[in-house]
């Protein structure tokens, strides 16, 4: 048999996928995302903030601007879309400060060298955001300096200058509880990696609801919407424990060649192959059942808090309203990043096909790569040829697994379908 693909005649045993490729379907998105108004200049300015703040945590400029070129600075802008500019800048300035954190972790020649280490200056790091920090004026946590020498405490003092003053005493002291919890987990992670232990799956999340940081992404989503939940919390859990877990696995999902090329442990997509024993495929297939479970679950429970007195509060349909565009703009975010596609990627907005691990850059495409070996199949690329733009080309179309139709692109704001409040144009 031959299978037609554009200008070349390839047998439809050359397009059996390798071990090497996956193929994600598409995910629910049931839920509506924006753009802040501000999202580019909010974006760029965020850029010029990590260079001034963090930039020094980096060994190279080169390494600065990687991490630059993924975009980082635009998941504040896609998560908080209605709020207040300069709120949307602290934002989109505390993400970049935890990413980088996080970068950091998954680094062995950095903080994931040595997870005693990371948790002597997570002890800092959690000091300078307190005001309390003291360092040797190198920026390490000494005592004979003061903090501010630390990139990593400077940073902290300005974002906790700039944002205290919106918290209420309580939601203060959620944002130091939720960034030591965020640090714990990143030190759980790297001594994972370090010992090589795949833990099971609850334990994973567990881990994962600590370094995701989701108690801070839920602070600053109140942060956004200018509503304090702190004394609503026990009426909201069913609603974050949905949310968090299809933030997590999406999360998982979409950013498994970046794990995978790392051999971080710490993520559901290892625990499913390693320990359960799937397949990669079908570990992948397992994961998009559990999102859309854990996304209709959240859409019953958010209706379900809406229908009932709570959903009288303005503060509490702001909110819900806000984790609405939380999960929608975290998932957009992680569609378009280099971050998880390569160095050098451009989405071209398609939310569904085959990922090559191995390709420097990748993009979804609609059918698997031409097995090596095979007629149609093409020779290795040389060093020189593997370029971004020789690394990923595909055509036609080839799903593994029977499933729906595919659904269109989201219209963002309350058009799309689960926004439970209408949004002004």
């Amino acid at each position: 048999m031959i299978m037609e693909t554009g200008l070349v005649a390839t047998p439809s045993d050359a397009l059996t996928p390798s071990a090497r490729e996956f193929f994600l379907p598409e995910l629910p998105r049931s839920l509506p995302f924006a753009y802040h108004p501000k999202a580019a200049q909010i974006e760029f300015a965020s850029n010029g903030w990590v260079r001034a703040y963090l930039g020094e945590c980096f060994a190279t400029e080169e390494d600065l601007l990687f991490f630059l070129r993924q975009r980082n600075g635009i998941y504040g802008p896609l998560t908080v879309p209605d709020a207040d500019e300069q709120r949307a800048v602290d934002i989109a300035d505390w993400y970049q400060y935890v990413t980088v954190i996080d970068s950091f972790v998954s680094d062995r020649s950095a903080l994931g060298a040595d997870d005693t280490a990371a948790r002597e200056i997570f002890t800092g790091v959690l000091a300078d955001f307190r005001g309390d920090g003291d360092g040797d004026g190198d920026g390490s946590r000494g005592g004979g300096g003061p903090a501010d020498n630390s990139a990593y405490g400077r940073a902290a003092r300005d974002l906790w200058r700039r944002i205290s003053p919106g918290l209420s005493p309580a939601q203060i002291s959620r944002f130091t509880a939720a960034l030591e919890a965020f640090l714990r987990g990143c030190a759980t992670e790297i001594h994972a990696k370090l010992t090589d232990s795949v833990p099971d799956y609850e334990s994973c999340l567990a881990v994962r609801l600590d370094s995701f940081g989701c108690d801070f992404i839920e602070l600053m989503t109140e942060y956004g919407a200018a509503v304090d939940m702190s004394g609503l919390l026990p009426q909201l859990a069913e609603v974050h424990l949905h949310c968090r877990r299809q933030m997590i696995i999406i999360n998982d999902l979409l950013s498994w060649r970046k794990e995978h090329a790392q051999d971080d442990k710490m993520t559901v997509v290892r625990v499913l192959i390693e320990r359960d024993g799937l397949s990669l495929q079908d570990a992948v297939n397992r994961l998009c059942e559990l999102v859309a479970h854990h996304e209709k679950a959240y859409v019953e429970a958010r209706d379900k808090l809406l229908s009932g007195p709570l959903g009288e509060r303005a503060d509490v349909r702001a909110y819900l309203t806000a984790v609405d565009h939380l999960m929608g703009g975290s998932q957009e975010f992680e569609y378009l990043t280099p971050r998880y596609f390569g160095d050098g990627s451009v989405w071209d907005g398609s939310t569904s096909g085959w990922l090559d691990l191995d390709a420097p850059v990748t993009r979804f495409r609609p059918q698997p790569r031409p097995v090596a070996g095979t007629a149609g199949a093409p020779a290795a690329p040389t060093a020189a040829a593997a370029t971004p733009a020789a690394v990923d080309a595909g055509a036609a179309s080839g799903c593994p697994v029977p499933r729906a139709a595919a659904p269109g692109r989201p219209v963002p704001h309350a058009a799309a379908a689960g926004c439970p409040v209408p949004h002004a144009a």
